[in-house]
């Protein structure tokens, strides 16, 4: 007994209900009866016209490749040596008629080919460009044909796959039509989309294949097993695939222990195991539905064995697929949703249902698995619910409705004749005497209402009855009439002596005994619409497109042009970001005493070749007095750390710390891209960090201290900067925003791209036509650093741009906010002319911003999408704020610009990717040094 509505809730969404229905729909479908001989049959036949209908034929492979041809004579022509080859399902023959046609590009000089190709000539029309995506590529469509191109570039991978797919299904000719009506089966449920959450068409293709080698017999061999020592078997992680050699073999590679070991498999068997194809489509419904262990093990093509997902450390949740020629690629990785992921295993359940049955329904009525009557005498006002239980189909019953009887659906268009040709084959329903039909949105729940105090009288008891059916609604035809009685299920119904309702039931019977399937997307999908995920946030509900966490670039509404005496405000507060927190002399000093006595302390007690200096914020002229102490350790006779355990001598260097009684909470951190220990200093409250062999960092700081240098302003607007990231909470590296260094790496573009510019580039002022080498880990660490001849070799620069540091304040935010495109665009210092992210191959990054000397690292590559908004939200309030003229009372001026609460609207930085002990990226809580110590 329920007392509330509340309550009711509550009970209804108790997950107890879900698990015994879904162990119920379990049950009915082990207990279906084994497929008769009219049943594979009709499956052979339907899974043969799907291949044949919706995929393509030879003579569409073959135009396929002749267009293919043809771009690739235009583009080799305007970029010689650069070539096209085509992979995916239009060259394995695996393609359904709409599917498009990829496209490699092979020799490509650089990433701007692809820029090329989007200026193609007219017989390829409608090119556009997608550089942002995952893998940038332009997408054309042939003018004669119809066809869409997707041309990308480092899809080597993707070629031996195409290759393997293609050898097996010229070998194999039940592997294609089973690909393709799966295929066909997945687009029809909208599960073909690995963009809004479904699976991409080469992992289906992986199922399938790796269904027909686990089968009993197996159509396919799989490849290693067979060849594996036993010794070596636990390695067969390891097994890399190298290609499809001109046999009918595939070679192999074993990489886990030296020296490599050459393998090869046979592709097929030498005779064809005989299975007909409407069974390998049951068998295959039959593996793949829920209650098999898809969560438990690796669909792997390679082994025969189970594949543990331990063996390669992927998370036991949804489908996990290997491509056999990338080891660490889960081809499934798209189905990251558990909405989609159920909704697939409920689909799949759906079709296993229906192709299993022997007397599957009509197009147009798919059977609900419970359905429902509900009969309401109008004088009483009472419901009679009558769900009706069926084991099987049963034979020669009719519902005649009449004296103006309705059958009502929930959310139906109204007074909708009913003919006899729209009902379900072998199902009648006679209306008369001016009968309403109106059409279901849920095909779950059938409620048909009687009117005219009809009585629905049962043998057994005039109470309700519940009735479950999970049969078909075939050869049905029920005759209510007004106060007829319903008899019981294996009661023998009267049928009207009429002479049409003979014939109808003798035509009923004759094509009772023809069983027929279709891929109906009304049947598969149940009436219920997929579940779209978005592929950026990974939330329900929009596609990326619409998704609120990827950054859209607004229309900012104009600012008013600020006056004199506000620019002055604006100085002042930029003078005073630098008088409040820069370093004093005396500060200065300080910290080179800690370096000093912390170097003879681990001289002493460590190695006595040890060698400090400090980096970062202390020496580069943008340093907080609270700023970490930035320390660089190097040993003498070692110019690099190539022959140097550094893990190792962190942890050692950590141990012999933690006996300096000067210092506190010493914790190595082995785990970063640069091991560090990290220490705090009692005396003056300083934390620090030592690393090893940082030297980049080094020349990193001394082009910065330079830049300091060259123009007052640049440490104002340095100093500003800075206090607005940390009033915004966005300054923190570790936290998953941006680190002071690129705050001042932001500053720094903006000034040599002022116009006119307020400094140069250093990096392009050398004597001579080439740039000098200045080697460092493998990178040319040179810029000029002569301050006193910068002067004279470019008097022009100095003094050509008076612009006061409030107005070059207010300048930044509304270059980074109007101008800068952080999307197409690359924030680098090391070069005037702008660099695009498709160039740096960064397109995947929200904000980008290079590092001067490593030009692979990108400083903005750790930055989410979330953070990203965060971040841009920040800059578009603070150009409000500090573009709308106001003067706040004296002194508190800092209060009023820097309100953390006006720049980021109330709100806190993204922590979703940060652990729950230090609030740090990078680890999650369970591996958290903290938590260790």
């Amino acid at each position: 007994h329920v007392e509330n509505v509340q309550l009711a809730h509550k009970h209804i969404k108790e997950k107890r209900h879900k698990k015994n229905l879904e162990k119920q729909e379990e049950a009915e479908l082990r207990s279906l009866a084994p497929p008769t001989g009219p049943q594979l049959s009709a499956l052979d036949a339907v899974v043969a016209a799907t291949a044949r209908h919706h995929g393509v034929s030879r003579d569409d492979v073959a135009a396929r490749r002749a267009a293919a041809h043809r771009l690739d004579d235009v583009i080799s022509a305007r970029l010689p040596g650069c070539r096209l080859r085509l992979y995916g399902s239009s060259a394995t023959g695996l393609a359904l008629k709409s599917s498009d046609v990829n496209v490699d590009v092979g020799g490509a000089p650089s990433p701007l080919t692809l820029a090329v190709v989007s200026l193609l000539p007219a017989e390829f029309c409608d090119a556009a460009s997608d550089f942002h995506a995952k893998v940038p590529a332009v997408r054309c469509r042939h003018a004669s044909s119809g066809l869409l191109f997707t041309v990308s570039s480092g899809n080597s991978l993707a070629c031996l796959s195409s290759d393997h797919l293609a050898a097996l299904s010229a070998r194999e000719p039940r592997l294609a039509p089973l690909v393709l009506a799966f295929r066909h089966w997945a687009r029809l449920v909208h599960l073909d989309v690995p963009g809004e959450g479904g699976l991409p068409s080469y992992c289906l293709a992986l199922m399938v294949l790796h269904f027909l080698q686990q089968r009993e017999p197996p159509l396919l061999p799989v490849y290693l097993d067979d060849k594996v020592p036993s010794p070596r078997r636990p390695a067969a992680v390891h097994f890399l695939v190298l290609n499809v050699v001109p046999a009918p073999f595939f070679l192999y590679l074993l990489t886990g222990c030296p020296p490599p070991l050459p393998l090869q498999a046979p592709l097929c068997w030498p005779r064809p195991v005989p299975a007909p194809l409407g069974l390998l489509w049951l068998e295959l419904l039959a593996v793949l539905r829920p209650g098999a262990p898809l969560e438990d093990s690796v669909i792997s093509v390679r082994l025969k064995e189970p594949l543990p997902r331990e063996a390669k450390n992927w998370p036991r949740r949804r489908l996990a697929v290997e491509d056999p020629f990338s080891l660490k690629r889960n081809v499934a990785r798209s189905l990251n949703s558990q909405m989609v992921f159920e909704y697939l295993q409920d689909r799949l359940r759906a079709a296993y249902r229906y192709f299993g049955h022997p007397s599957p329904p009509p197009p147009g009525a798919p059977p609900p698995p419970n359905q429902e009557v509900e009969s309401r005498e109008s004088s009483e006002n009472q419901e009679v619910r009558k769900p009706v239980r069926k084991s099987g189909s049963l034979e020669n019953q009719e519902v005649t409705l009449t004296e103006k009887q309705e059958v009502r659906k929930s959310g139906s268009s109204k007074n909708q004749e009913v003919r006899k040709a729209g009902l379900s084959t072998n199902q009648e329903v006679t209306l008369t005497d001016n009968q309403e039909m109106k059409s279901a949105e849920s095909l779950e729940n059938h409620e048909v209402t009687l009117t005219e105090n009809q009585e629905v009288i049962n043998a057994e008891s005039l109470q309700k009855q519940e009735v479950r059916k999970s049969g078909s609604l075939e050869n049905q035809e029920v005759t209510l009439t007004e106060n007829q009685e319903v008899s019981q299920e294996n009661e023998e119904t009267r049928l009207p002596e009429s002479r049409e309702n003979q014939e109808v039931s003798s035509e009923n019977q004759e094509v009772n005994q023809e069983v027929q399937y279709v891929f109906d997307k009304l049947i598969l999908t149940g009436g219920k619409p997929p579940t779209v995920v978005c592929s950026v946030c990974k939330r329900d509900g929009h596609v990326r497109a619409d998704c609120p966490d990827d950054f859209k670039r607004a229309e900012l509404p104009p600012l008013p042009e600020p006056s004199e005496a506000f620019l002055r405000v604006l100085d002042g507060v930029c003078t005073a970001c630098y008088l409040e927190l820069c370093l004093s002399p005396l500060e200065q000093q300080r910290r080179e005493q800690i370096l000093s006595g912390l170097e003879r302390f681990i001289r002493k007690e460590f190695d006595d070749k040890a060698r400090l200096c400090l980096f970062g914020s202390s020496k580069n002229g943008f340093g907080f007095r609270d700023s970490d102490l930035d320390i660089c350790m190097t040993l003498e006779g070692h110019r690099t750390a190539e022959k140097l355990n550094c893990k190792e001598i962190i942890e050692a260097l950590a141990k012999v710390l933690k006996k300096h009684a000067g210092l506190r909470n010493i914790l190595p951190i082995t785990t970063a891209k640069v091991p560090i220990v990290k220490f705090e200093h009692r005396q003056s409250g300083l934390e620090g960090d030592i690393s090893l062999y940082n030297t980049l960092a080094q020349h990193n700081t001394r082009m910065l201290a330079t830049y300091a240098a060259l123009d007052p302003r640049v440490q104002l607007l340095g100093y500003t900067m800075k206090v607005f990231a940390k009033r915004c909470d966005i300054g923190d590296a570790s936290r998953g925003s941006l680190s002071s260094y690129a705050h001042i790496l932001l500053v720094l573009y903006f000034l040599q791209q002022r116009r006119p510019p307020v400094i140069p580039v250093l990096q392009e002022i050398y004597d001579g036509e080439a740039a000098p080498r200045r080697p460092v880990d493998g990178w040319n660490a040179f810029f000029y650093d002569d301050l006193q001849r910068l002067v004279t070799r470019r008097p022009p620069l100095r003094g050509s741009n008076r612009e006061s540091v409030g107005a070059l304040w207010l300048g930044l935010l509304r270059f980074y906010t109007e101008e800068f495109d952080f999307k197409e665009e690359v924030v680098s210092v090391r070069s005037r002319r702008k660099i695009s992210s498709f160039q740096k191959e960064w397109t995947n990054k929200s904000i980008n911003i290079e590092d001067p000397f490593d030009l692979n690292h990108n400083l903005g590559a750790g930055v989410s999408r979330k953070m990203t908004n965060f971040i841009m939200k920040a800059l578009i309030n603070g150009r409000r704020l500090f573009g709308t003229p106001h003067f706040p009372p004296p002194g508190t001026e800092m209060d009023y610009f820097f309100d953390s609460r006006t720049l980021t609207d109330g709100e806190l930085a993204p922590n979703d990717r940060c652990c729950r002990v230090c609030g740090k990226i990078g680890h999650y809580m369970k591996d958290c040094p903290r938590r260790r110590r």
